[in-house]
């Protein structure tokens, strides 16, 4: 199955990483790829995610929690109404790195169903660059409040 993939490395603990992963009251206020998300990171919870890229309009997708690991990761899936039509696994993981004073985050996005490789190919470059904004706007987000903890 196609699948998009960008990562960082961000000067913190995967504890600080995923205080500001899950806390989805303040994604307004640092991400510039998912604008909002409502609802809570526990499996098999419906979410309420609404996605912002670049040169399009925003766009709301309901996807299900499959996956939480604290500290380590967040997965989500959504589907089309019409099963098999398309769906795609986005998910977000958090390496320990440096025996933990760093942090790999990684996101990808697996795109399947009969549309899926159509959608890939023509969202592609576009998803990555989104995942990259994100993914800078997180390590930011995380580097800043951890140096306002160690002042």
């Amino acid at each position: 199955m196609p699948s998009v993939q960008a990562s960082v490395e961000i000067a913190a603990p995967p504890s600080a990483v995923w205080a500001v992963l899950v806390g989805f009251e303040t994604y307004r206020e640092w991400n510039p790829l998912i604008r909002r998300v409502d609802g809570r990171p526990e499996p098999g919870h419906r979410l309420r995610v609404v996605i912002a890229q670049r040169g399009l309009p925003p766009t709301l997708i309901a996807p299900e929690v499959t996956r939480v690991v604290p500290e380590r990761e967040l997965s989500w899936r959504s589907a089309a109404p019409i099963p098999g039509a398309f769906d795609a696994s986005h998910s977000f993981l958090l390496e320990p790195v440096d025996g933990g004073s760093r942090t790999r985050f990684t996101q990808t996005e697996t795109f399947g169903g009969v549309a899926g490789a159509l959608v890939s190919v023509a969202l592609c470059g576009r998803v990555r660059e989104g995942f990259v904004s994100m993914n800078g706007a997180l390590r930011d987000r995380v580097e800043a409040r951890e140096r306002r903890r160690r002042e």
